[in-house]
């Protein structure tokens, strides 16, 4: 029985110091994980901080961008209205040209249409022609 007492008690010190061993490894792996769960926490509050700071960055650009194209859009109009102006002033005055120059070839009497080219206010049928010629440059340009 004595060997047996033996057998068991040593039996009982090697499950004991398994049973020491499976608890260090039990707190190892709970430090393990407490480590990693604080590193996960870190690199995501990091993550995002960056991603914030890039939405930031992001943001001015986008306005920036924005405030470009908004400004671009107005000097085009701009230009684009000021031309709209210019051809609607050189078409009237086209119309009233050639109304002018139309009446003006319905004269049958050489006196009244010699009297006309000193009497109109455009100058005679040569400034007539010249002011056709100018205003159908400033359409075309």
């Amino acid at each position: 029985m004595d060997s047996q007492k033996e057998a068991l008690q040593r039996i009982i010190s090697t499950l004991a110091s398994k049973n020491d061993e499976i608890q260090n490894f039990i707190d190892t792996l709970n430090q393990t994980l407490k480590g990693v769960q604080e590193n996960s926490s870190n690199i995501l509050s990091e993550l995002d901080e960056e991603f914030d700071s890039l939405y930031s960055i992001l943001d001015e650009v986008k306005e920036s961008m924005v405030n470009s194209i908004k400004q671009e859009q107005a000097r085009k109009s701009q230009e684009l209205q000021s031309q709209l102006s210019q051809c609607n002033n050189a078409l009237e005055n086209s119309e009233e040209l050639l109304e002018f120059a139309t009446r003006s070839l319905d004269i049958k009497e050489p006196e009244e249409f010699s009297k006309l080219s000193l009497d109109s206010p455009s100058g005679g049928v040569g400034q007539l022609l010249m002011t056709g010629v100018i205003i159908a440059a400033r359409i075309n340009s």
